[in-house]
C-alpha cells in the first residue's frame, strides 16, 4: 500500500510525505507504483525550478517528503496539483493508495 500522509496549517499544505509501495503487480510491471513515482518525481522537479528554497525535498526508495519552510503561492499550487493527481490515483486504485490529510 502507498501511504500519502498530507498537513495542512490554515488550510496550506506544509508537508506531503508518501511513501510504501503499492504491490499492485510484480516488480517492474506495478502501473500504481509507476504512476506515484511519476507524479512525485514531476511534484519534485517542478519546486526545485519555480519554486527553489521554499521547500526541504527528499527521495529515497519508496519514500518522497516535501515540507514547506517558505510560505510561497507558487509552491501551495504545485503542491495542490500534486495532491490533486494523487487523489485521481486514489479514486481509481483505493486497494493499493490511501491518503490521509490531518490539520496542524
Amino acid at each position: 500500500m502507498v501511504f500519502v500522509d498530507v498537513r495542512k496549517h490554515d488550510s496550506r499544505i506544509v508537508e506531503l510525505n508518501v511513501h510504501g509501495h503499492a504491490d499492485q503487480a510484480p516488480h517492474g510491471e506495478d502501473l500504481v507504483c509507476a504512476g506515484v513515482s511519476c507524479i512525485m518525481i514531476g511534484a519534485l522537479n517542478a519546486i526545485d525550478q519555480l519554486a527553489n528554497e521554499t521547500c526541504v525535498l527528499s527521495m529515497k526508495e519508496g519514500h518522497v517528503n516535501i515540507r514547506e519552510i517558505e510560505a510561497d503561492e507558487r509552491t501551495q499550487l504545485l503542491l495542490a496539483s500534486t495532491l490533486i493527481s494523487l487523489q485521481t490515483m486514489e479514486e481509481t486504485y483505493s486497494n493499493y493508495i490511501k491518503i490521509t490529510v490531518q490539520e496542524v
